[in-house]
This record gives C-alpha cells, structure tokens and sequence, in this order.
C-alpha cells in the first residue's frame, strides 16, 4: 500500500492547507497493485502536482505540490486523486483510499505603504508580540493590545501632541507615529528599522506559508492586525482617565506624568496623572 508522507517522514493528513504560491514537496512510498507508481492528479486549476523524481524500480517517488499565484481569492478546497498506473504512465483507475483534500487560501497582504492605514498595519505587527515570541499570550490579548494601542495614538491626538515633547509638532496619525522617540524604527517611515522589517516580513511570510507548524496562528495574527487598522475591530478606552502611552513589559515608565494602568498582551499600557489631564484640557481651552 502506497502512504502519502512529507518529506521529513511525518504521513500527510487527510487534508491540508496551503496558501496561494506554496509549494509542498512529499513523497510517494509504496507501488499500486500493478506494482507501479500511483499517478496523483488534482481536479481544481490553480493545484498542479509536479514529478521531481519517479523511477518504477525504486519503491519510493517523489512529488511537488504547487499552489498557483493566481486565481485564489477565496478559500476553496481542491481534491488530489491518486490513480493506478499503465505501462506508459497513463492513469486507468482511481485508488479511491488515496484521495487528498487541499484547502487553498488567498495571499494575505498588508495595505498599501502610503496609506495610514498600512502605516498602522506595519506598526501593530512590529509592536505586538507574534505567535512564536516568549510574550505572546493569545490572539485575544494580542487583539486587545492592538486596539489599545490605536486608543493611545487616538488619544493623544486628541488632547495634542504638542503635551508630548517628541510629539509636539504631530497633528495627524503619520506625523505622532513618525514622531521621534514614539515607534521603534518609524521615524524614517516608509523606510521601518531593520529589526522592525524583519518583524513584519517574518510575520507575513509565516501568515502565507501553508507548511509552517504555525500558520494558521500567524494567519489569525495578521487578519487581527489588518481588521484592526482598518478600524473593523475598535475599542473603547478601557481606562477611565485614558491611555496615552504604552511600553515593552517590564521596561521603564516613559516619564513622570504617567501612571501604570496594567500589561495587556505583554504591553505595559499607562494612563496620565489628573493634574497633566487637567493643565492640558485648559491650556486646549484657552487656545483660540
């Protein structure tokens, strides 16, 4: 009997799933009942098998399953169907005990870079801890950290920038995150930090990678993320006198004025005294 295995020798699953533009390599160990290799073919246009090495004197075959680039712009499933072999190679009869389920899924990208919302996009995947850093928690905390975060640049916009020494020039969302001292890496933005880069490019091509042992979390990452920048999933401030800043778990407050509300999603998140509130709120009512 002829066993579907990937190429580290694991049995492949009834089904999979890959994204558009994966290939999976695997291999085809065992000989249908004539002795020869199963030819394995896929009914669905944008699923090709492809033959790296098949040699009928050897026991074992090995494949590549190709997604297309193109023509995914929803999840579908496609079925591989393995088939019994003439002498000239040429399929006679289904094995119907080899039928493979694909489940191909659309190409996740990030919004423009030009635009504020990929800005933000880029922004909440290089500050929220992924699905394989040590402070990753669960997609719900990363969620809410991301929402809060949008609340403290909504915030301070708000009461203004200008409170905010490295801010003091911002009046809209680009100008606060390009800000100096503000995001990591977005001073120079479209041009993000090299770490940063990283961050994100690793993040998306894990969202995109059907055969990474995490896909499916990193997908939910991103898909939160780009839900989140587009303003589909909003918060309310969760804090009664409002969020205005957040930190890296465990680092040092980012001044005098502002108080610890608590860590969400491995982010210190902090609030500002009532007496800045207060001074701020006037010095803005006094302004013609």
């Amino acid at each position: 009997m002829a066993n579907l295995l990937r190429n580290n020798g694991i049995h492949i699953e009834a089904q999979i799933t890959l994204v558009a533009g994966n290939q999976l390599p695997f291999k085809v160990s065992g000989l249908g009942p004539n002795r020869r290799h199963l030819i394995l073919v896929s009914n669905h246009r944008s699923v090709r098998v492809m033959p790296i090495s098949v040699d009928h004197r050897n026991i074992e075959q090995r494949l590549m399953l190709e997604v297309s680039e193109c023509g995914v712009s929803c999840s579908q499933i496609a079925h591989v169907d393995a088939y019994v072999s003439d002498e000239r190679g040429h399929p006679l009869s289904p094995d119907l005990h080899k039928r493979l389920a694909v489940r191909i899924l659309p190409k996740l990208e990030l919004p423009p870079v030009a635009t504020d919302t990929g800005m933000l996009a880029r922004m909440l995947i290089s500050e929220n801890a992924g699905p394989e850093h040590r402070r990753f928690v669960n997609l719900n905390e990363a969620r809410e950290a991301m929402q809060w975060m949008v609340v403290v640049l909504r915030n301070r916009l708000e009461l203004g920038a200008r409170h905010f020494a490295a801010g003091q020039h911002a009046s809209t969302l680009e100008a606060l995150i390009k800000a100096p001292n503000q995001v990591d890496g977005f001073e120079k933005y479209p041009n993000i930090g090299t770490l940063q880069q990283r961050l994100i490019d690793k993040a998306l091509k894990n969202a995109n990678d059907g055969t990474h042992r995490l896909n499916e979390q990193y997908r939910d990452f991103i898909e939160t993320v780009l839900a989140v920048a587009r303003g589909e999933l909003r918060s309310a401030d969760p804090c009664p006198t409002g969020l205005y800043a957040w930190r890296t778990r465990g680092e040092k407050s980012p001044g005098g004025n502002f108080v610890k509300f608590t860590t969400k999603g491995g982010q210190d998140f902090y609030t500002l005294t009532s007496d800045f509130v207060s001074k701020a709120q006037s010095q803005a009512g006094e302004r013609p």
